[in-house]
């Protein structure tokens, strides 16, 4: 198996006292790559063991349940992945405050590029030129589609913390510098931190490049 992509990753917990953003990144037997990020959009326990649910399940069923067979069906799999993930957490979190749930999930086969988000997390996609949102225009909307990637691009995807605290051309700016795309993504959440907001949510940006 080869690690065909490139990937780096950072979060702050911002000023919350819970983590509640939870990630994952994981490749199946044929190299291909499932990017997951889920806020429990809630600043209690709750809603960190949502996020951390919902991550478990969805890496889970990527990696023992994704046949060959079901894998050209690959946007019907990310939605039932996700109604599962939801049924699992109605199943654990039957006491106290109930959190909703921002889930994303990204699925790379090559050069083509699967994507699932509902809530309010941001995927991004750098061409080259620009920075183009994919999906999700609306905080709480839900989306999913297709996008066939070039060599070069970067996908991003962020945690409300992190996409409505640094700004596009932060970003833009941070993405195209020379450093190693772990360090991108530590310096897209070093300028979130910087500005020293009081009401700092818990932040999270995951990078994923094709080299």
């Amino acid at each position: 198996m080869t690690n065909r992509y490139l990937i780096g990753n950072a979060q702050t917990i911002g000023n919350r006292e819970i983590q509640s953003n939870y990630f994952a990144t994981a490749y199946n037997g044929v190299s291909d790559l499932l990017a997951v990020l889920a806020d429990g959009t809630i600043d209690h326990p709750n809603g960190r063991n949502a996020a951390v649910i919902a991550v478990e399940c969805c890496v889970e069923a990527f990696t023992q349940e994704f046949s060959v067979a079901r894998y050209n069906n690959s946007d019907e799999f990310l939605l039932e992945t996700a109604l599962k993930a939801n049924k699992r957490i109605k199943e654990a979190i039957y006491l106290g405050t109930n959190p909703r749930l921002s889930l994303t999930m990204i699925l790379l086969k090559g050069k083509e590029l699967q994507y699932f988000n509902v809530g309010a997390n941001k995927i991004f996609l750098y061409n080259g030129r620009n920075e183009l949102i994919l999906g999700n225009y609306a905080n709480d909307s839900y989306s999913a589609g297709k996008y066939d990637l070039a060599a070069k691009n970067v996908i991003g995807i962020l945690s409300t913390g992190a996409y409505i605290d640094a700004q596009p051309m932060e970003r833009i700016r941070i993405i195209e510098s020379k450093r190693k795309i772990h360090d991108k993504a530590q310096d897209i959440i070093d300028s979130v931190t910087k500005k020293g907001l009081s009401i700092q949510l818990n932040a999270t940006a995951l990078l994923i490049g094709l080299p």
